[in-house]
């Protein structure tokens, strides 16, 4: 069912609704795929709406240009009856926001994780010249527990350089998060979104905000004046250096945080990575193969022991391997048992285990040489014959095929194509943004149904990413 029309889209129902607008489920007649739409309605006076859908419309076309998973796609970006409305890619799930507000609690390598894709996502922002401006839980889409999409690029930014009293509220909404220089309404840089990570760090790992109050001017007194106590004093399972991770990003002065985004995230990244290795030389997790290893070998020592006693107790003579089993002959004389000692001895003096015994079976094993009986007659001695020793038998293994190397193809297309590989149909880019092909040559076309298709050979490597890049227009 359509329940109206913002340009060419179909809305079909409404997903959500803010202080800034309204976010519609769309569908796309043209492209044929289903999008969200969000429209932009500010109660300003009729010479200041024109000033601010330009803004706007220039800060979409920025968010447009950027290309990056854990950042949302826009699509496209115009003028409606509604005002501004924004077309972008529909995610399934929900916002950070809502999932701490319902109990969700991420453990300490889940905040990591997210914490360093969405450094990630800004860092990339930053080197294309967006500064987000409001990072901030609501602004942080969860479409997997620990894969987050950063939305409402550019939004912050205009109300912030704007002294127009309609978008006081957007300013004001989400002060926990606000970087001290912005509440005081002064110059700012990438850093200011680097203290909004450090903030929504902090909660993730103490369950509570860095700086809050019961009133916004008292939430803007403890930004300004406040200093939080450290996660791990909070909670001591919280690794210390996590801990000063999001103190240093959350510093009241920009020059003592870190300079950029990339920083904070290479920071998270080496701890990350410091935590895997640790992970695998801990011995909870090497342990039970070697469990399993030891009783391995224990068993088979165990049975050769066995089998060494047993002739020492007098059943040498007799075959082992499914060889004839009928009695032995009339002078065979049986000897007594040994002295407990004596088989200890032989146990003891057994010959050890080979490094892949673990493996195989006692038959698997080569049998030691069986000693002469001990008979009872001296006058009689009787000798048994040696059994040769029997061949180890190898077990064979099926070997599997190597699976064929691939390498990555980065496209960077804009507005929009559909991506066709060696005459097959691949996707559409955005929110397409690679591809993972076999090693060797493939030809790649880009089509949009307002401009001749593009064609291109590319070589791809399995070591080295190929970049298509191609602008329709230019």
């Amino acid at each position: 069912m359509t329940i109206g029309h913002i340009g060419r889209y179909a809305l079909k129902q409404q997903l959500g609704e803010g202080g800034l607008g309204t976010v519609y489920a769309a569908y796309d007649p043209i492209l044929s795929r289903t999008i969200a739409v969000k429209t932009l309605h500010l109660s300003v006076a009729e010479g200041d709406r024109a000033t601010l859908d330009a803004l706007f419309l220039n800060e979409a076309r920025a968010a447009a240009g950027l290309n990056h998973p854990n950042i949302v796609t826009v699509y496209d970006a115009g003028l409606s009856e509604q005002g501004v409305y924004i077309a972008m890619e529909r995610l399934r799930g929900r916002d950070l926001r809502q999932l701490l507000a319902n109990g969700w609690r991420p453990d300490i390598v889940q905040t990591a994780q997210i914490m360093r894709r969405v450094c990630d996502a800004l860092s990339y922002a930053h080197s294309k010249g967006v500064i987000h401006c409001d990072i901030k839980p609501a602004n942080i889409f969860m479409v997997g527990r620990t894969l987050p999409k950063v939305v409402d690029f550019g939004i912050a930014r205009v109300a912030h350089g704007q002294d127009i009293p309609a978008l006081e509220g957007v300013v004001a909404g989400s002060p926990h998060y606000l970087a001290p220089e912005q509440l005081r309404g002064e110059s700012i840089d990438r850093r200011c979104d680097v203290y909004a990570l450090g903030a929504v760090m902090y909660e993730l790992l103490t369950h509570r905000k860095a700086f809050d109050g019961k009133s916004l001017q008292e939430i803007m007194n403890a930004v300004e004046h406040g200093r939080p106590l450290p996660p791990h004093e909070l909670r001591p399972e919280v690794p210390k250096v996590l801990s000063d991770v999001a103190m240093r990003a959350i510093a009241h002065d920009p020059a003592q945080r870190y300079r950029s985004a990339r920083q904070m995230s290479q920071a998270l990244k080496e701890w990350l990575e410091a935590e895997a290795e640790i992970g695998t030389e801990d011995g909870s997790q090497v342990r039970p193969g070697k469990r399993r290893l030891f009783v391995a070998a224990l068993a088979a020592s165990t049975a050769i022991g066995v089998v060494a006693g047993w002739q020492l107790l007098g059943g040498g003579d007799s075959p082992i391997h499914g060889a004839d089993t009928g009695p032995p002959p009339s002078d065979t004389a049986i000897a007594p048992p040994p002295p407990a000692s004596s088989v200890a001895a032989a146990v003891a003096t057994s010959p050890p285990m080979p490094a892949d015994s673990a493996a195989a079976t006692p038959a698997a094993a080569t049998e030691p040489e069986t000693p002469p009986a001990v008979s009872a007659k001296p006058t009689r001695p009787h000798t048994v014959a040696k059994l040769p020793p029997r061949e180890r038998e190898t077990p064979v293994r099926a070997t599997k095929p190597a699976p064929a190397a691939t390498g990555v193809v980065q496209l960077a297309v804009a507005p929009w194509g559909q991506i066709e590989v060696d005459g097959k149909g691949a996707g559409v880019t955005p929110p397409l943004a690679q591809l993972t092909l076999p090693v060797g040559d493939h030809v790649i076309t880009i089509r949009n149904s307002d401009f001749a298709p593009r064609t291109v050979s590319v070589r791809v490597q399995a070591d080295q990413p190929v970049v298509v890049r191609h602008r329709f227009g230019s």
